[in-house]
């Protein structure tokens, strides 16, 4: 039997018509539910995230300069309570004055130190004691034997010279003591930063919040 022509074409029009893929509505992506107060939520967060470790390292900053400036502070007080100390040794003996000399120059050396402690210098304090502790030496060895018999008394003297011996070594890495007022001033502010962001933090989450039951209601 023959085919007719009009009918194979409609036959074949039909086939390709239904092998043909199925036409689909492309729609513009609709935007995430509040998707601006979840950014700013986020946004809060990490601000205090970040205010929270600023303020940290700035408080750790400040502990050290604190902690140098009180170094450079026991170094002082440690080279006046040497002068004094070698008070009772100075008098009534026949080489008064090389012992009066040596104690001048450890009170010498305690006011360069309490003024260099006062302007956070470091080094300056430790070469301070490291002059009182020399002239301690040269006090030590020219003091009579008779003088080193007041034992409670040469014991303190002794206690102090090395004291002031292991200060010195201390003070001279108590460098942050300069950055005192400095590292305070950022410390307060980093502290008033971070309480600003833990502030900000709950408006923000509570506006998400609001946001979020409107669109689930």
């Amino acid at each position: 039997m023959k085919s007719h022509p009009l009918a194979w074409g409609t036959l074949t029009a039909a086939v390709l018509l239904l092998a043909a893929p199925a036409v689909t509505t492309v729609h513009a992506a609709e935007p995430l539910a509040c998707a601006k107060e979840q950014l700013a939520y986020l946004d809060a967060e990490d601000k205090l995230v970040s205010a929270d470790d600023d303020a940290q390292r700035a408080q750790a900053d400040f502990d050290r300069a604190a902690s140098h400036v009180n170094v450079l502070r026991q170094t002082a007080d440690h080279i006046n309570d040497l002068s004094l100390a070698m008070d009772p040794f100075v008098e009534g003996y026949p080489n008064v004055q090389q012992l009066r000399k040596e104690r001048n120059g450890v009170i010498t050396a305690a006011g360069d130190a309490r003024k260099a402690q006062q302007t956070g210098d470091a080094a300056a304090v430790a070469d301070a004691a490291d002059r009182a502790v020399a002239a301690a030496y040269r006090f030590d060895q020219a003091a009579p034997d008779e003088a080193k018999r007041l034992t409670f008394l040469y014991d303190r003297f002794s206690g102090l010279v090395r004291e002031v011996h292991d200060d010195a070594g201390e003070a001279r890495k108590a460098t942050s003591a300069k950055e005192y007022d400095a590292a305070k001033n950022k410390a307060e502010q980093a502290q008033k930063d971070a309480r600003s962001a833990h502030d900000a933090t709950p408006a923000a989450r509570d506006a998400l919040k609001a946001c979020l039951k409107k669109v689930s209601a």
